[in-house]
């Protein structure tokens, strides 16, 4: 039995005792009043029938007239003329109806009155006596209608005692809803701090949760950092802050063979060619904080894209991925900020590029960048450059592409399962895609969404692909994963018509899944946790997608009440070759398993990493090699 119907038991019985105490006093109280009364009253009409009789009455003819006249004018129950001796001389008695009252409460209060009783005289000669009995059905029926008035009283203050009673005992268990909210979060290893109450013993409970709370977020949090310190020194270059050449080339790939981000963009190499000259001429220390100014530019000259990946392919060549670029202009903006950076002419630099698009090769790439590689002149790098096999669409036919997909329903899933442990089944990974009429290809959503946002159709793409994963959900009955973007995540009104959509399917939500990209989620955290509490009560589960660079940040998650994470395919494409990458794997899943989400591996290529993915903790793969 829970707490709340205890307290009403106890505060109900409490209000029970009360009235019945108050009831019964009361009731006596008015019993042994009437009582008095008739008392009285017997007394006081005995003494009048006496005095009348004594001066009237001349023989007992005429004292039986007086007693039956006395009597049919009253209400009495009995009286009687007893001679000196106390023999029975004249007597009235009248056969009483029983009072309108019920018989067990004349039985639980009885009315018993003294009877009155007064001398006959006739100077200092004694005649005899008066006894008279009054009838006590009035007393009963009056004793009767005030008890029912004070029932019905009594019945009102115990009615509005209760509903005060109510309020105040919602008021005090009011913290118990955040206490097992509290709870409730913990036992889903989620962390949440509750205010403390004024009700002592529920402030007790809350600060020890609270601290509790505090002390796991500590743990999350130097658990979290430590291992984004072995990440960093495992894929970072402490000179210049790029990603070492091993690691750049996984992202790298990465990139370019997500569905989800643009197909095509250019790689940029760029080569230090006196750096041997530097360091005697200016002494090493001097040259590495050259390199450093230089990264420096490079992150400054260039606007950079979401995806942008910079490398250290050794200690005199750097690369940089530019996904959606085409044209290179970035080139020329990077050389000028190069010369205006503090000794910057004393780099001689030669420049490389090559254009990437959806099927294109990381060692292919990186060989087209060295035999593009061309000292820079006076006027700035000019770099010949292959177009190879790279589309580039006009924004006209883009446009037309969209309007006829969104019209015609050309938009399709492309349905990848996740599998558990022992190959059991968790979700189906569904990227959108448009199999288009316009060009007679299927586009992949990298493809079409930045030319989505930049028409502001974003919107009708998110419903439209809804729409179908929503049908594909009840057609195949099991749980499908869907990505959101930006615009679905963080503005308001787009958010209102994903859930209006949503609360009309209520049904089928319990078995759709929201990837939402890491990039939202740590960027703008805001906006994410308002979107998880608007969208994870119609029974979604949520969850992130393409972990790698903030994983130093994973505790800032917990209490958002996310399902799952999933680690890019960057983090574990090399898990059998190096140790470092297993360690930070296993420390990342007993974070996530401490914040209550289950951990997924992204685009897992080979069969035999399986079985160690599994082992390091991971709870889903999902990729070329899960079938």
């Amino acid at each position: 039995m829970s707490l709340v119907k205890r307290l009403w038991i106890v505060v109900g019985l409490i209000i029970v005792a009360t009235v019945l105490t108050a009831a019964i006093i009361n009731i006596h109280s008015a019993q042994r009043y009437l009582e008095n009364e008739l008392k009285v009253k017997n007394l006081d009409t005995a003494t009048a029938l006496a005095l009348t009789v004594s001066q009237s009455a001349t023989d007992a003819v005429m004292v039986e007239l007086l007693l039956s006249s006395q009597f049919d004018l009253g209400h009495y129950q009995r009286i009687d003329y007893l001679a000196p001796d106390g023999s029975l001389r004249a007597h009235r008695e009248r056969v009483t109806h029983p009072p309108s009252v019920p018989a067990w409460f004349i039985r639980m209060f009885p009315i018993k009155a003294e009877p009155g009783v007064a001398m006959l005289q006739s100077g200092w000669s004694q005649l005899g006596s008066i006894r008279l009995y009054s009838d006590p059905s009035f007393a009963y029926d009056s004793l009767w209608k005030s008890t029912m008035a004070l029932a019905q009283i009594f019945s009102l203050a115990g009615v509005l005692a209760g509903l005060l009673g109510m309020v105040y005992i919602r008021r005090v268990l009011k913290p118990l809803e955040g206490v097992v909210a509290q709870a409730e979060a913990l036992a889903d290893r989620r962390y949440l701090e509750v205010r403390a109450p004024r009700t002592l013993e529920f402030r007790l409970i809350i600060e020890a949760m609270n601290r509790l709370t505090q002390r796991t977020k500590s743990v999350l949090d130097g658990e979290a950092a430590r291992l984004s310190k072995l990440k960093t020194e495992h894929e970072v270059d402490p000179m210049t802050g790029f990603m070492v050449r091993e690691v750049f080339r996984r992202n790298a790939a990465a990139e370019i063979e997500r569905e989800d981000t643009h197909p095509q963009g250019l790689l940029l190499l760029v080569h230090i060619a006196n750096l041997d000259e530097l360091n005697r001429e200016i002494g090493r220390h001097q040259t590495d904080r050259l390199i450093g100014t230089l990264a420096q530019q490079m992150r400054q000259a260039l606007q950079s894209p979401a995806g942008t990946r910079y490398g250290r392919l050794g200690a005199s060549d750097f690369a940089i991925l530019l996904p959606g670029q085409s044209e290179i202009a970035p080139l020329q903006q990077l050389h000028a900020s190069i010369l205006q950076a503090e000794h910057g002419r004393l780099l001689q630099l030669s420049y490389g590029a090559a254009r990437y698009g959806p099927h294109s090769g990381m060692s292919e790439l990186l060989a087209s960048c060295d035999q593009s590689l061309t000292p820079a002149s006076a006027s700035g790098p000019v770099v010949p450059m292959a177009e190879g096999a790279v589309l580039l669409r006009p924004a006209r036919e883009w446009v037309e592409i969209l309007q006829v997909a969104l019209r015609q329903h050309e938009f399709e899933l492309a349905l990848y399962p996740v599998r558990g442990r022992d190959r059991s089944y968790l979700n189906t990974e569904a990227p959108a895609r448009i199999r288009s009429s316009v060009c007679g290809e299927t586009l992949v959503a990298g493809a079409f969404l930045p030319w989505a946002r930049r028409e502001g159709l974003v919107g009708q793409v998110d419903l439209e692909i809804l729409a179908q994963t929503l049908a594909a959900v009840e057609r195949h009955g099991h749980a499908i994963c869907i990505n959101l973007g930006y615009e679905s995540v963080c503005d308001d009104v787009q958010l209102q018509r994903l859930i209006d959509r949503l609360d009309q399917h209520r049904a089928l939500a319990p078995r759709l899944c929201l990837d939402v990209a890491e990039d939202i989620a740590f960027e703008h955290p805001q906006a994410f946790a308002r979107f998880c509490e608007r969208i994870l009560p119609l029974g979604c589960q949520v969850g992130v997608e393409h972990l790698d660079h903030h994983v130093g940040h994973l505790a800032r998650l917990h209490g958002l009440g996310l399902h799952y994470v999933k680690l890019s395919r960057a983090l574990v494409q090399d898990v059998q070759q190096e140790v470092a990458i297993q360690t930070l794997l296993r420390g990342l899943c007993t974070v996530a398993h401490t914040m209550g989400l289950q951990v997924i591996a992204e685009g897992v290529a080979r069969a035999d990493d399986v079985p160690l993915l599994f082992e390091l903790g991971f709870d889903g793969v999902t990729g070329s090699a899960v079938a």
